[in-house]
């Protein structure tokens, strides 16, 4: 990577610096096979952004023509409430309706097209995968093999929400239901391996998530909190966020960030000790979240909900 262009991306003031490191260098940097962000979860202005969806939304659903919508568009859709006959034309209106206002909102802001303009200008590839009709999947990545990959991943996670729906387990919890493939084995193995996280690691999480006795998060606080020397963890095995390494001192996971810190050496030292610094607050991270990821599963329980809602029912 040319250094000008490096210094040129660690100064874009829209990207914040974890999503540089954790998310687009790794990658540029040819040492994970792909990485992933949420949109617009994890864009810098989400808020104005998910506000903004649900009160088109909203005026859609009351009648009202949305900004931007042509007159020809506003009439059609105003008249088709009366050939949607059935539930499920109704559900499906519902759902086209999300998936176009997202479209709309999020990859027509600055923050988005700011993230995909340096993923192009990184060398980089992209693939959206939709996790629900507001919540997008972002992956960045070189190898064309990966793209493949994530369609069978799609694929796979709409066998096991079909599943979920057919087996009407209404005793889970919203988040649970909404999202089935966060506690099933095949999807998580296989997303670990797209992302480029060693086998160890992505064993011991899917067991986690499985067992449902004690979550990986809540595991890799535990760990964290419980050592008795300092010695028995090393930051370069935290090398991302949203990842909980089998064990804090785990080699196959500090080889990556190894590897990483080496790369940013070669092009810039003051870089490559800024993202030494950085592993310490991923590190930081993982201590506290059990309770970042409860507000997290608030938080999806709500959209899941509120889509839900809107939508009539878990229709994918």
């Amino acid at each position: 990577m040319d250094k000008d262009l490096l210094k040129e991306f660690m100064a874009e003031e829209v990207i914040p610096l974890r999503t540089k490191f954790d998310d687009y260098l790794a990658v540029a940097l040819d040492v994970r096979r792909a990485s992933q962000f949420i949109s617009p979860a994890e864009l810098p202005d989400a808020a104005i952004l998910g506000a903004t969806i649900d009160d088109r939304f909203r005026q859609k659903m009351s009648g009202r023509k949305l900004p931007g919508e042509s007159l020809g568009d506003f009439v059609k859709n105003k008249m088709g409430k009366y050939w949607r006959r059935n539930r499920a034309q109704e559900v499906r209106y519902r759902l086209d309706t999300l998936r176009a206002i997202y479209k709309d909102v999020v990859e027509n802001s600055h923050s988005f097209k700011t993230y995909i303009g340096w993923a192009k200008r990184l060398g980089l590839s992209y693939k959206e995968l939709e996790s629900r009709p507001t919540i997008r999947e972002i992956y960045l990545f070189k190898d064309p093999e990966v793209a493949r990959e994530l369609d069978e991943l799609q694929d796979l996670r709409k066998d096991i929400r079909w599943e979920r729906m057919r087996s009407a387990a209404a005793n889970q919890p919203g988040y649970a239901r909404a999202f089935p493939e966060e506690q099933t084995p095949a999807f998580l193995k296989k997303l670990g391996r797209i992302l480029g996280f060693p086998s160890c690691c992505i064993e011991r999480y899917a067991f986690d998530r499985e067992s449902a006795v004690l979550s990986p998060e809540q595991r890799a606080s535990d760990q964290l909190v419980h050592l008795e020397e300092d010695e028995e963890w090393n930051s370069r095995a935290y090398f991302t966020k949203d990842f909980f390494p089998c064990q804090p001192d785990c080699e196959s996971a500090a080889t990556i960030g190894d590897a990483i810190y080496e790369a940013l050496m070669a092009i810039d030292p003051e870089i490559a000790q800024e993202y030494a610094r950085h592993l310490s607050g991923n590190v930081e991270l993982v201590r506290q979240y059990p309770e970042i990821i409860r507000k997290k599963i608030e938080a999806l329980e709500k959209v899941a909900g509120s889509t839900k809602t809107q939508e009539g029912d878990d229709v994918e």
